[in-house]
């Protein structure tokens, strides 16, 4: 596993059909040369069986996609549709308490990756999880996603919501950047950090122009493959086995692989996955201070990825109050995978900022 791995769910397998039946033996002469037109009339019929049964099954596939698409299968988004400027993002806030608790999805990620977390903590405090535009329920939009875009798009979205700090900013993957720049712009209205598996800057740094390459070559073939399963029902059929996590009710693996695979979530994706470095040199240069943050890495990526282990040290380096937590075991989505370390982290920097020591 190189460091060109991407972030996205849900994986979908590539399966090989049968080719076309081959026909081998036959001469030029002799008695098998009556019986040719016979063989080829079989050839004829096994290949445009085939044929057929692929057909059929691309449009039964088709008919069940559009069938479930107007039928509108997915549930109502729990939260609120604020408008950021033209266009509107969903915000869940659920709880009552300071500091609230603000959750970013990783890359290709919305809302649903945190329905193991949030309900845990909204009983002692405020905590709200959103969705980028174009992810889950929100609305597209048309403009470079940004880490400092997006930064600046949640900070919009939590005043004009009238969600008030200090928060407490937890970040996933990619979206470790995005909460990064949000406390660099905006520092009096951040109390804590807690960054999960996050992707630093070091990591894009330490990629050559082949690496960024494949790369973006692989977000643009999994965005095509993603809209492939979807046009073809697969996503719908088989939206559990996609998504995995069995911690994960299959109504919520379901609708999660469902909403990852719409139209404008594969685009935003792919747009998110290609500007991951545009804001790069500002977070180079960057320190936390005495924030309270914790830093929580997989144990797989600390041992597979090429500088993940030095990159995610430096990252709880950024705060002389920064710790790193090792989640034994864990892949990359600690937070579906061992979300009761994910929950009590972000438990202890909530106490740290109460105890404001």
């Amino acid at each position: 596993m190189s460091q060109t791995q991407i972030d996205h769910r849900p994986t979908l397998a590539e399966n090989g059909g049968p080719g076309p039946a081959g026909v081998s033996g036959v001469t030029r002469h002799g008695p098998a040369k009556q019986h040719r037109g016979g063989i080829k009339r079989t050839a004829f019929r096994i290949v445009g069986g085939a044929v057929l049964l692929v057909a059929a099954a691309i449009g039964t596939g088709t008919v069940y996609e559009a069938t479930g698409n107007s039928a509108n299968t997915l549930v109502p988004p729990a939260g609120r549709l604020i408008d950021v400027g033209g266009y509107r993002l969903h915000l869940d806030c659920q709880g009552e308490g300071s500091p609230t608790v603000v959750m970013d999805a990783g890359l290709g990620g919305a809302s649903l990756d945190w329905s193991l977390v949030q309900p845990a903590l909204q009983s002692t405090t405020r905590v709200c999880v959103y969705d980028r535009a174009g992810m889950g329920w929100s609305d597209p939009r048309h403009a470079i996603p940004t880490p400092s875009r997006l930064a600046s798009e949640l900070h919009t979205l939590l005043s004009n919501a009238g969600e008030a700090g200090p928060f407490v900013l937890v970040g996933h993957s990619l979206a470790g950047k995005n909460i990064r720049l949000f406390a660099a712009a905006f520092p009096a209205e951040v109390s804590g950090m807690v960054l999960v598996d996050a992707r630093s800057e070091l990591i894009d740094k330490q990629m050559s122009g082949a690496d960024t390459d494949g790369f973006n070559a692989a977000l643009k073939a999994q965005a095509v493959t993603f809209s492939i399963a979807r046009h073809l029902g697969l996503v719908r059929l088989l939206g559990r086995v996609l998504i995995g996590e069995p911690l994960l009710s299959d109504r919520s693996a379901n609708e999660m692989a469902l909403l990852q695979t719409e139209p404008s979530a594969i685009d935003e994706a792919y747009a998110e996955g290609v500007a991951r470095s545009a804001d790069d040199s500002v977070l180079a240069g960057q320190s936390l201070g005495t924030l309270p943050l914790t830093v929580i890495a997989a144990e797989q990526n600390m041992t597979g990825l090429s500088g993940w282990a030095d990159a995610q040290h430096s990252l709880a380096q950024l705060s002389s109050r920064g710790r790193l937590v090792i989640a034994k075991g864990s892949g990359h989505y600690v937070q579906l995978e061992q979300p009761e370390l994910v929950i009590s982290s972000i438990e202890q920097v909530i106490a740290t900022v109460r105890s404001g020591s």
